[in-house]
């Protein structure tokens, strides 16, 4: 064993994880920082354990607080990352086409009922029309009321293409306190214009379990929405456990550690396991519009993943970082349009293969105005990219 496997071995057990989660993490600090160490005239070898010393200290940082939130570490791999949602944003926008066109009846309606406040420009000024229970943070009762403001809120969206109609959704109307009898901050108050969620699916357990990997689902709200874990990838997460199979991210704790050394908690590689994670195998992309039509009215249709072995035939670098690999049908006869799977700086390392390889992408299947077929993806995983290793990887 040399000098640095046992400086990496030694740190290792001293903060607690494998040795693997220490020097993926010393990689990913070292193609951070490198050429900055080099430029400063450190050596490879000092930059490898500076790399190190920083992995150490970021890593037992995260699992202190992990231990102070709450929160419990599981182990496994995220098998679907859909993108997030900005769920305020869908409805500012959706209210700002129905005001759009809203006569004054129809705003009275919305406003008394306690969807919305709406401004009015008057002038030099602005005309509010509100509802007056929540105005006055009282138990709600529908209502209408004007009053002449000078400015509009900080937290405003104006009515599409118009500059003399303004509002804000409501954020609460139901609930003037919380069960503690404290005053509810969101009643009557204007909701705010960015809500992210992102719901992934998480296939693992508890870490110090012995039990069997199990789909879970894992919810990511506010500024952690934003974070795009890697799919397929082996690895640690602290979450805060909940009923039915349901787990809780935390921001600053819920920090994805890769280890590969966890795929042998499986019973295969990725492909082993699709029956156990998604709602249906493909043979081709070519399938996909079939398979809509056959079951877009069934119960829970928009759950659907479905998965496809395909061929990578462009990979194309991002101007910011990452890629966009480019998948087509691996029957050179397929007339199916290709899919993009989007792989950001963080996961550039990832791709690790070239064109000609054979990637299973996994994502939701749905069809165009033009009836042809189309997969969202929201996992990928490149067969040929994992080899098998003695200490660890997957066991193929």
């Amino acid at each position: 064993m040399s000098s640095y496997e046992e400086v990496v071995e030694r740190a290792a057990k001293n903060i607690g994880v494998e040795s693997s989660v220490l020097t993926g993490r010393a990689e990913t600090v070292l193609e951070e920082n490198k050429q900055d160490w080099l430029n400063a005239g450190r050596s490879e070898d000092d930059a490898r354990l500076m790399a190190l010393r920083v992995a150490a200290r970021l890593i037992r940082s995260d699992v202190d607080r992990a231990k102070k939130s709450g929160c419990e570490m599981y182990e496994g791999m995220f098998v679907s990352v859909p993108r997030y949602k900005d769920w305020a944003d869908l409805a500012y926008n959706k209210m700002a086409g129905t005001l759009s066109t809203a006569n004054e009846t129809m705003i009275k309606s919305l406003v008394s009922s306690g969807q919305v406040t709406v401004f009015t420009k008057n002038g030099e000024g602005w005309t509010k029309h509100s509802n007056p229970a929540l105005d006055a943070k009282n138990a709600f009762s529908e209502g209408y009321t004007t009053s002449e403001v000078s400015d509009l809120p900080d937290n405003h969206r104006f009515a599409d293409g118009s500059t003399s109609t303004a509002f804000y959704l409501v954020w609460d109307k139901a609930s003037p306190t919380w069960p503690s009898g404290d005053s509810n901050f969101k009643y009557g108050s204007p909701r705010p214009q960015k809500e992210l969620s992102r719901n992934c699916t998480f296939l693992g357990r508890e870490q110090g379990t012995t039990d069997k990997p199990v789909l879970m689902s894992v919810r990511l709200n506010g500024d952690l929405a934003q974070t795009a874990y890697p799919t397929y990838v082996p690895g640690t997460i602290a979450m805060k456990g909940g009923k039915n199979n349901t787990a809780y991210g935390k921001a600053n704790v819920s920090v994805f550690n890769r280890n590969d050394d966890l795929a042998s908690m499986f019973t295969g590689p990725p492909s082993d396991l699709i029956g156990d994670i998604v709602t249906v195998k493909l043979e081709s992309l070519d399938e996909i519009t079939g398979y809509v039509e056959a079951h877009r009215n069934d119960d829970g249709w928009w759950d659907t993943l479905a998965a496809v072995n395909t061929e990578v035939i462009h990979i194309d670098p991002r101007d910011r970082g990452g890629f966009i690999v480019t998948c087509a049908d691996l029957d050179l006869a397929s007339m199916a349009p290709s899919v993009d799977v989007y792989v950001p700086a963080e996961h550039e390392s990832l791709v690790d293969f070239g064109v000609g390889s054979t990637v299973m992408v996994v994502g939701a299947p749905w069809t165009s105005r033009e009836g042809e077929g189309r997969l969202s993806v929201t996992g990928w995983w490149c067969a040929s990219a994992i080899q098998p290793s003695v200490d660890g990887g997957w066991d193929e």
